[in-house]
């Protein structure tokens, strides 16, 4: 076994998210445009601190005055420089990953607090202070400090995931200890009145349940006599996003762009998502080289799935890279052909849309390699859908091949050599073809007939079970949807299926083709691919939690069932992956047999892949379920072992430098900024100025003390 430090560090890649080649091309009129755009997406990434946590707005606040108060933060003066070099690194590794994630959980749900080597919570609160007061502002956000100062270094279970309080959780959407049962039967009145929950939170208090909408607006309205609607939340905030997008709105001549930055100003004005769902609309028609996206979407972050999280990005396209996608995207009438069950159940939207996507600012926590997009899915199939594959977030698999700690030596090495390639083409399969492949099968009303009708053949059988899908009544009724028959799990399952979906035709050759793979690498490709999704499933493994059998992150709870699913199912004599467990020096590593990789895994996933598909075609929920439940938990000891031993050595951090455009003299100029994370900290100071700051105060302040009553 190769050596592996038990003290090894957490290890911090810097993604540094650079477009400063397709900026310089651009026009003077659209480097504006591009300017304000970016300044509307930014300012609303404000929003996400108070969607995280309690804390998390406080401390970016902490986090502003601290960095400003000093004129270099590499070199500061005073006392600062009598803290110890190495404690004060890991301050700022904490600081530049809270500004990357923008707050102090990550897109995985997971709480992170400073790693300042402490025996104790009062020592690193102690040390982490100290660090504070060498600010002269220090006695500005004391109170600020004191306030939270608990919260941040809690690692306690009810602090450590996101979850309602009665499930010893915290979360950024429910707050003043409201209990589920309250939520419901808002929700239920809500929905009731046509109001969407998807850019609200809720209030507990007085006896009352407080709904807040975010709007510019402010009104209140009695909904019954324990129901408050209260419109106006994030109101300045949101207030500059709309001057910003009037000011963009002034160096564009395209009637389209006008109409789409509209709607997007009345809806953050009125907090009516109709407006939005038009914003939609129009957006998937929108053909320019500069595009962008605005919404409340992605309910995962809320416990309940049900409220959105904010996310904004613009960018530009990638005239060099969207060739390559546009050949896949012709193959994939072809592709959908070789799934091993009728086309009746497939169902392809040729309105779909592809751009490869040079990225310029993702106001959100982290950065994804790409979106599919609208989320509104009724929308998806009137108007099509835009899948943009982020083209410049990819970290430098060369630089970060250490990271890789458990792979052996020639399994880094086919990383570093095809990592790039291998993940490019495996997440466009997954934008692509890996969502709304699957037709729902229904029994609807017939208005001409006053009877009934079906979307699918009578005769048509099911794979599976061999038997005809309407003598088992195997289908959607009504108004039944995916998401409603089979609740949270319609997540699990659409990302199973995606995944799932993106490994089996990533050894493709005319997938590997159309992105210029030489025939020689071809092999190699999706051994790499498959290495890769290896090693994100180990390294996500502290994301279950062993003593209530559940996992915090959905995705990487579906890469899990995968695995398992793939370990479980196979022979002694034919294993395609088998863990090396060291515990005398408490070590893994992953043994992985790259021959069977790239022969028969395809034989072994296709399996798994033909039950969930068929299941959300046929509506299964029962052994939908039931096979969830089977292969999402961890019983191997093994395994467990090794869940230990990543939570002990941390994971890999992907943070991201985004570059900012400023304004001098009528001129937007390209700010660029050193690959490292003293400059993610500096970059966020850039972006968000002392107005912003005051903003973010008055918001939290709002409800500060009833939170803390509520404690």
């Amino acid at each position: 076994m190769e050596s592996n430090s038990n003290e090894r560090q957490t290890n911090i890649v810097v993604v540094n998210v650079d477009f400063r080649e397709s900026f310089d091309q651009l026009t003077e009129e659209e480097k504006k445009y591009l300017y304000f755009i970016s300044k509307a997406c930014w300012t609303g990434q404000l929003i996400d601190l108070f969607q995280t946590s309690y804390e998390s707005p406080a401390l970016f606040m902490i986090f502003q005055m601290f960095f400003r108060s000093f004129k270099n933060i590499n070199d500061l003066d005073g006392d600062i420089k009598k803290i110890e070099p190495v404690l004060y690194k890991k301050f700022l590794e904490y600081a530049a990953k809270f500004y990357s994630n923008f707050g102090n959980y990550t897109v995985k749900k997971e709480k992170f607090v400073p790693d300042l080597k402490t025996k104790t919570e009062n020592e690193s609160i102690s040390i982490f202070e100290n660090i504070l007061r060498t600010s002269n502002k220090f006695d500005d956000f004391k109170l600020i400090w004191d306030t939270i100062k608990y919260l941040i270094f809690n690692k306690n279970d009810d602090s450590r995931k996101i979850d309602l309080e009665e499930n010893y959780g915290k979360n950024g959407y429910y707050l003043g200890s409201i209990t589920k049962e309250k939520i419901d039967a808002t929700d239920k009145l809500l929905l009731s009145k046509d109001y969407s929950l998807l850019n609200t939170r809720l209030f507990y208090y007085n006896e009352k349940v407080v709904t807040l909408v975010s709007s510019v607006d402010e009104t209140q309205l009695d909904l019954d006599d324990k129901n408050i609607l209260l419109t106006g939340e994030f109101s300045a905030i949101l207030k500059k996003m709309n001057q910003h997008l009037e000011d963009a709105k002034k160096h564009t001549a395209k009637l389209e762009d006008i109409d789409l930055i509209n709607d997007y100003i009345t809806f953050f004005k009125t907090g009516h998502i109709d407006y939005h769902r038009e914003s939609q609309k129009k957006w998937v028609k929108l053909n320019s080289p500069i595009d962008y996206n605005i919404e409340w979407n992605e309910v995962e972050f809320d416990p309940l799935k049900e409220r959105g999280l904010f996310e904004a990005f613009v960018g530009f396209t990638d005239n060099f890279m969207s060739p390559k996608y546009e050949n896949i995207i012709n193959l994939i009438p072809q592709l959908i052909k070789e799934f091993p069950w009728p086309n009746d159940f497939n169902e392809y939207n040729e309105q779909i849309q592809y751009k490869v996507f040079e990225i310029i600012c993702f106001a959100k926590k982290g950065c994804p390699y790409g979106k599919s997009l609208p989320s509104y899915n009724n929308i998806r199939k009137e108007c099509g859908s835009k899948n943009l594959f982020f083209s410049n977030v990819f970290p430098d698999f060369k630089k970060s091949i250490d990271n890789y700690y458990f792979l052996y030596s020639n399994d880094k090495e086919l990383i570093s050599n095809l990592g790039t390639s291998a993940i490019k083409i495996k997440t466009s399969l997954k934008l692509l073809m890996g969502y709304g492949l699957s037709k729902l099968l229904k029994k609807e009303k017939d208005v001409e007939s006053n009877g009934y009708k079906y979307n699918f053949n009578q005769d048509l059988e099911n794979p599976l079970t061999k038997t005809k899908i309407i003598e088992n009544e195997e289908f959607y009724k009504g108004n039944e949807t995916f998401e409603k028959k089979f609740g949270n799990n319609s997540f699990i399952i659409n990302e199973c299926i995606a995944t799932l979906t993106s490994l089996y035709f990533c050894g493709n050759e005319s997938v590997q083709e159309s992105f210029l793979i030489n025939k020689l690498d071809f092999k190699s490709n999706i051994q790499t691919a498959w290495i890769l999704f290896f090693e994100e499933v180990v390294s996500n493994l502290n994301l279950y939690n062993e003593e209530e059998k559940t996992w915090i992150h959905i995705p990487s709870q579906s890469n899990w069932i995968i695995m398992n699913y793939i370990m479980s199912e196979q022979k002694e004599w034919e294993e395609l992956i088998k863990i090396e467990l060291d515990k005398e020096k408490n070590e893994f590593k992953l043994n992985i047999n790259k021959d069977l990789l790239s022969d028969t895994i395809n034989d072994k996933i296709i399996i798994l892949l033909q039950k969930l598909f068929i299941y959300k075609c046929t509506g299964n929920v029962k052994d939908a379920v039931a096979l969830i439940e089977k292969y999402s938990i961890i019983d191997n000891e093994v395994v467990l072992n090794v869940k230990k031993i990543v939570e002990k050595n941390g994971q890999n951090q992907k943070l991201f430098l985004f570059h900012n455009l400023v304004k001098e003299n009528d001129k937007v100029i390209y700010k660029e900024y050193n690959n490292d994370i003293e400059d993610i900290i500096i970059s966020n100071l850039d972006r968000f100025d002392e107005e912003l700051n005051k903003d973010v105060y008055n918001q939290w302040v709002k409800y500060a003390t009833n939170f803390l009553k509520s404690k």
